[in-house]
């Protein structure tokens, strides 16, 4: 089995590297993810005995860029002018490294250059969320993926959100008051930029009328007519794949611009596997949303990480089925597990989970996160 933990560098310092690279070797653990392009978040960090609650820089990267990325430029952390964690943890032998590398999801980035971000049916930007469609931001991605690789000795590039983020993602305030619908949110997550409008129009696509059905379909939700049904989003939306041609046409090219993008990335860069975060959504079966096609993501990368974020052991082995089964097999797939809430409550539901993991054949077992799980649950990790 290969075991590794995800990690953020502001909890890795100068004089704490040491202690921290123990413990987690002391777990059993072969490797470590490290957080290398992040965004913000307020993070309650029971085990850091120096901050309780963290608010980390915005849409930085923790690493030092040293080629050239056209327009839009990565901001570089201002731990950087401390300590290279990324270049410490690369100089060792005893720790597997991967660099986390969250692509598309920058709010900062998308404040200095909001006409490279995702618009909706309206034209509004999405100042959190990159568009995988702009020559700029694909030349920004790729660069960031070939710095990483060409200056930094790691074992994988794990690459999150790489394509279009689904319209909840926890940006700051979210505020509503319509009731909330899965029709609703998936129609406002959908990139009408001037990209993507001309990039499906070379599909046979009319990309303008489309946007003018959507935003009529979206102010349906908004207005007297707003849904109200218990619909679920798999159901909704397998429902708009069979009755809606032209949009279900829509969602497939743009899971071409995001496979296309990763098959670069893995192109560019052979020192290193590129390994894909399937979905920041509960449920696979929604990550089309996100311009994810699993089964293409699968050929295009050397592996995918499916993050198995489910409220029970029998939700768990259901999710883990359903992805194998679509892949027809567990060839180049690793599971990401949360062991504690909102996921697994006790020490037993892990052992469950965990064996349950093993039972599919997964051997490539990721554990998030080291700072942000109590220390009792981190102690669960050394019986594995």
């Amino acid at each position: 089995m290969n075991y590794s933990i995800y990690a953020y560098p502001w909890n890795l310092s100068s004089d704490n590297y040491r202690e921290k690279t123990s413990d987690i070797l002391s777990m059993g653990l072969q490797g470590i993810s490290l957080a290398v392009s992040y965004h913000a978040g307020k993070f309650i960090q029971p085990s850091n005995n120096r901050q309780r609650v963290y608010f980390p820089e915005d849409g930085v990267v923790y690493f030092r860029p040293r080629l050239d990325y056209g327009r839009i430029k990565p901001v570089v952390s201002k731990q950087l002018e401390q300590i290279d964690i990324l270049a410490l943890l690369t100089e060792r032998q005893d720790l597997r490294v991967n660099a986390w590398t969250v692509l598309l999801h920058n709010t900062r980035l998308g404040l200095l250059y909001p006409d490279a971000t995702v618009r909706n049916a309206f034209g509004d930007e999405y100042v959190y969320s990159l568009c995988p469609a702009h020559p700029d931001v694909r030349r920004y991605a790729l660069t960031l993926c070939s710095d990483l690789v060409r200056h930094y000795s790691v074992d994988a590039l794990l690459l999150e959100t790489p394509g279009y983020l689904a319209y909840s993602h926890g940006f700051h305030h979210e505020f509503a008051q319509v009731p909330p619908h899965p029709r609703l949110e998936a129609l406002l997550g959908l990139c009408f930029c001037d990209h993507c409008v001309t990039g499906v129009g070379k599909a046979g696509i009319d990309g303008a009328s489309l946007r003018r059905k959507v935003a009529a379909l979206i102010d349906n939700c908004l207005g007297d007519n707003a849904l109200s049904d218990a619909a679920t989003q798999v159901d909704w939306l397998e429902n708009l794949i069979s009755e809606d041609s032209e949009l279900s046409a829509f969602l497939q090219w743009r899971c071409t611009v995001v496979t296309s993008l990763v098959e670069q990335i893995r192109a560019d860069n052979h020192e290193a596997k590129i390994k894909v975060i399937t979905t920041t959504q509960k449920t696979h079966a929604t990550s089309i949303l996100e311009g994810h096609d699993l089964a293409a993501l699968h050929k295009a990368a050397h592996a995918l990480e499916l993050p198995l974020y489910q409220p029970s052991l029998a939700a768990a082995k259901a999710e883990a089925a359903y992805i194998i089964n679509m892949l027809g097999g567990i060839d180049r797939l690793g599971i990401i597990l949360r062991p504690g809430w909102p996921d697994i409550k006790n020490r037993e539901q892990f052992a469950k989970t965990l064996a349950a993991v093993r039972e599919f054949g997964i051997r490539d077992i990721g554990f998030y996160n080291y700072d942000l799980l109590p220390r009792a649950n981190l102690r669960w990790l050394s019986q594995i």
